[in-house]
Parts: C-alpha cells; structure tokens; sequence
C-alpha cells in the first residue's frame, strides 16, 4: 500500500509506459471497435481481462495438480 499524500490517499497514479508503434495501433484498434472512449480506459479493461484470464488458468491448474495455494 502506498502512503498517504498530504492526510489523504491518493486514488490515482500516473503510469508512463512506452509502445511499439504496432503495439498501439492495435491497442487503437481494440479501442475503437469496442468503443473505448480514451487509450486509457482501453489499457484498463485489457489489464482486468488478462488478470482475470490468468487467475483463471491458475485456478483450473491447481485443480488439475491438487495445488491449494497460489504458485509463486
């Protein structure tokens, strides 16, 4: 957890990140055919899809090995 700014927590973080120019012509591309208002939000939704996606597959493989912890 990050510390708090002035008395308050901070909601938001600035993330710079750097792309191939195919890279964000097809994040331009995902974004303008679901309609994703900004680059951003596109960048978000991917984000939560992938995490979802991989806790998915980790969860089916620790039921296929009998795992009950999360692998590191």
């Amino acid at each position: 957890m990050s510390r708090p700014v002035s008395g308050r927590e901070k909601k938001s973080f600035r993330l710079n990140m750097l792309f191939e120019p195919n890279e964000l012509e097809e994040l331009d591309n995902f974004r303008y055919s679901a309609r994703i208002p900004s680059r951003s939000e596109a960048i978000r939704l991917l984000m939560k899809l992938g995490m979802e996606a991989f806790a998915a597959k980790a969860d089916k493989e620790r039921g296929e090995t009998g795992e009950t912890t999360k692998p590191s």
